[in-house]
């Protein structure tokens, strides 16, 4: 089940956020830096993000456990006004691979303020979430930026697709 995030999901969508950052990115930042990265932190921040500016927050939800979110906006990229922006998802990684997050990123992209094109930020390390997003119909649009964690810089590209794109999920 497909929702819109509410205030009580704040810890979930926390937890959701830092296991999927030191699953996915083990290979591509330090391991201190993403052992260290606080549940306790983040959940006051979508406490305060979703009781006071709520946006378009999603999660995916199973037999009450919610196993994946994502939020988007419209883009704040200069070269990308008036364009949607999917602006993070995360799943458990016990559910990748399932389905969760195409009906996320479906969600999402139904939601958004309608749009010529929709834009998303990756790791260009990132090859798992790369396929995952080139087999809904994004593409690389040459735009990129250096991201810096952990005392390591990685860059992450910018991928779009546009209205009239299909998905070829």
């Amino acid at each position: 089940m497909i929702r819109k995030a509410t205030v009580a999901d704040a810890e979930a969508i926390a937890t959701i956020h830092v296991r999927t950052w030191q699953t996915a990115y083990a290979e591509i930042f330090p391991a201190e830096f993403l052992a260290n990265l606080s549940v306790e932190r983040r959940v006051a921040a979508w406490r305060e993000q979703l009781a006071n500016h709520p946006g378009l927050t999603f999660i995916a939800e199973e037999s009450g456990l919610v196993t994946g979110w994502v939020s988007g906006g419209l883009s704040i990229d200069a070269d990308a006004l008036g364009a949607s922006e999917v602006q993070a998802i995360y799943v458990l990684p016990e559910y990748w691979d399932k389905g969760v997050g195409a009906q996320l990123m479906q969600a999402i992209e139904q939601a958004l303020p309608p749009s010529h094109t929709t834009t998303l930020w990756v790791l260009r390390d990132n090859q798992r979430a790369l396929r995952f997003y080139e087999k809904l119909g994004y593409k690389a649009d040459g735009a990129e930026e250096e991201l810096e964690r952990g005392g390591v810089k990685r860059w992450k590209i910018r991928l779009r697709k546009d209205a009239t794109d299909s998905t070829i999920a």
